[in-house]
């Protein structure tokens, strides 16, 4: 039962602080580190941006851009108009960028959002957009050698597991996990233990948990969803 509560992202049992305000699993922080000792070496300055998100949280990031709340972007990062999208559109739109709650990666605390704090000034607005981490942007030359290491498999155990478009799950230069702990949880991802929780009924622990606005369009083609944007690496 552990398991799954630390996969939907409704445990904080194996979670340590890595930053300020931000927490991750014990290897994976001790890893980062390591890279981050190894990023300094070459005159990056490695910070984390987001690390482990909880199931609530990721609950209230997709209902709030269903209504309209928060925006959602394309991968351009231009701003995309409700009213020109059906539903289904909308919803997979959507999904693009922000996971299905209890299927994030972050929930796990394997997975950091990184930039480099050595190419802006300090009153810099980070944006996690993809013309950041792109031949022009600020973080293009950490992002080159970040992608080198990892193609070498020297990236202290780090991965990025949107490196490429399949389709689902947009790019994303900014994300990267750590593997050796991140297999432990990402088979325990199921359709069939979430969709209670989109419901809004109890989980193992007899927590309450806000239901997706969004559900009743999403049951009938889950299987379809979590194939397409449920990545497995």
């Amino acid at each position: 039962m552990q398991q799954s509560l630390i996969a939907f992202g409704l445990s904080r049992e194996h979670l340590v602080s890595i930053a300020p305000d931000l927490w991750a699993e014990g290897e994976t922080a001790s890893a980062f580190q390591v890279l981050r000792r190894r990023a300094a070496e070459q005159g990056f300055d490695l910070r984390i941006a987001s690390a482990f998100r909880d199931y609530d949280r990721q609950v209230r990031i997709i209902n709030d851009k269903w209504t309209g709340d928060r925006p959602v972007a394309d991968g351009e990062d231009r701003l995309l108009d409700r009213a020109r999208y059906d539903d289904d559109q909308w919803l997979n739109l959507i999904l693009r960028f922000s996971a299905l709650p209890g299927t994030s990666r972050h929930h796990w605390g394997t997975d950091l959002d990184i930039w480099d704090a050595s190419a802006v000034d300090e009153d810099y607005r980070l944006q996690l957009e993809p013309s950041e981490y792109g031949p022009s942007g600020p973080f293009s030359k950490m992002t080159r050698w970040l992608n080198e290491l990892m193609a070498a498999d020297d990236a202290e155990g780090f991965f990025k597991p949107y490196a490429e478009d399949r389709g689902g799950i947009a790019p994303e230069a900014w994300h990267i996990s750590y593997r050796p702990a991140a297999l432990k949880y990402q088979d325990a991802v199921s359709a069939e233990l979430l969709i209670p929780l989109w419901r809004g009924e109890a989980d193992a622990c007899g927590n309450v948990h806000e239901p997706l606005a969004m559900l009743e369009l999403i049951e009938p083609q889950v299987d379809y969803l979590m194939e397409r944007f449920v990545a497995v690496q």
